[in-house]
């Protein structure tokens, strides 16, 4: 499972910026996002919880982008799903002359 956390970076220009870091299931760095993140809530709560987040970043040590491996982005997990046609199957409602 992919794990993540804010991490610190010094930029190539000497600023500092957090940027979300990606681990595999050892711990190991295997990507960050392409820009750096800004704080955000969809709810006052939400936007205090992302600014705590944020600021536990600033207690690890700062990252380089060369310290990140470069490749393909980490995979984004898929949903279980079904089909449409799956469910009514399931649910014995498949026909050989669909409705429509």
């Amino acid at each position: 499972m992919i794990q993540w956390e804010y991490r610190v970076f010094e930029e190539e220009d000497g600023d500092f910026t957090i940027r979300e870091v990606f681990y595999n299931d050892s711990g190991d760095p295997i990507g960050c996002t392409a820009e750096p993140v800004e704080p955000y809530g969809a709810t006052l709560e939400a936007l205090a919880q992302c600014l705590q987040d944020l600021q536990k970043a600033l207690t690890l040590p700062v990252l380089h982008l060369a310290d990140i491996p470069i490749g393909s982005p980490p995979p984004v997990p898929t949903p279980n799903t079904l089909s449409s046609q799956d469910i009514r199957q399931k649910l014995g409602l498949a026909t050989s002359n669909p409705v429509y």
